[in-house]
């Protein structure tokens, strides 16, 4: 009776920080889906209940091992699904912030799966403060670097033109 009384506190431990990795996940999500981002909120949402669950099998699936191990290949793991975000021409690059809302999804999973419900709601609160509130800021500073640059369009990307040669190159 005693080891169901156990394996019950163990699911219910598990239940409620998959739960607030979700719920945590979903609002990160909803702000990328909100700005249109390719990374949207069933991705982060993904990626933070993935995190979670992997601490937790780290925590509760192997007795008398390391569990900083899997959370290492977590971390490693979510580089390279960050890396897949990254979208690089000539001079532009894209997704680099939707990279680091991956990493950071992972981040409050990994601190739900550990118990640390007040470092992941930190956690929140400071991404959607620098992905949501700080916007417009970023937006006032682009333009004035712009406006610095003589590019006095606002526009965020600077084009080259591209001149078409019609005729042929001769052999030389």
């Amino acid at each position: 009776m005693e080891a169901f009384t156990t394996d019950l506190h163990i699911a219910q431990i598990l239940i409620i920080r998959v739960l607030v990795s979700l719920i945590l996940g979903v609002i990160i999500g909803i702000e990328r889906g909100i700005s249109h981002k390719a990374v949207g909120f069933r991705t982060i949402s993904l990626v933070c209940v993935s995190s979670t669950g992997f601490t937790l099998i780290s925590i509760y699936g192997f007795e008398g091992v390391d569990t900083s191990r899997i959370a290492a290949q977590v971390v490693s793991g979510i580089g390279f699904l960050g890396a897949g975000a990254i979208l690089h021409k000539g001079y532009i690059t894209k997704g680099l912030t939707t990279a680091a809302a991956l990493w950071i999804a992972s981040a409050i999973g990994m601190a739900c799966g550990t118990g640390m419900f007040v470092l992941a709601l930190i956690l929140t609160l400071m991404t959607l403060i620098l992905l949501w509130v700080l916007k417009p800021f970023k937006i006032h500073l682009d333009r004035m670097i712009d406006n610095e640059s003589g590019n006095g369009n606002g526009s965020k990307v600077r084009k080259k033109k591209i001149i078409e040669r019609t005729e042929p190159l001769e052999d030389m």
